[in-house]
């Protein structure tokens, strides 16, 4: 875990299950430590992966609250 105080620093967030499930994703330290409502919507790497009936959809990445670790983010669903 990085212990930097950049919020412009890198550090590789776990995301688990749905498309892009073992990914480590690169994200900024501040939005991950300093923003109250961190997650992403992330294109997966590969068309197949979204549902027919959602083209060009995004996966939606989430951390759990805290206690839980804000490196791992869980597959919450898509958006279109």
């Amino acid at each position: 875990m990085d212990t930097s105080d950049d919020d412009q620093a890198w550090v590789d967030v776990a995301l688990i299950g749905g498309p892009m499930d073992g990914t480590l994703q690169p994200m900024q330290r501040g939005a991950v430590y300093e923003d109250p409502h961190p997650g992403a919507y992330l294109i997966p790497d590969n068309d197949t992966k979204t549902p027919p009936e959602l083209p060009g959809a995004r996966a939606v990445y989430e951390p759990d609250p805290a206690p839980a670790d804000p490196l791992r983010w869980i597959w919450r669903g898509w958006v279109p």
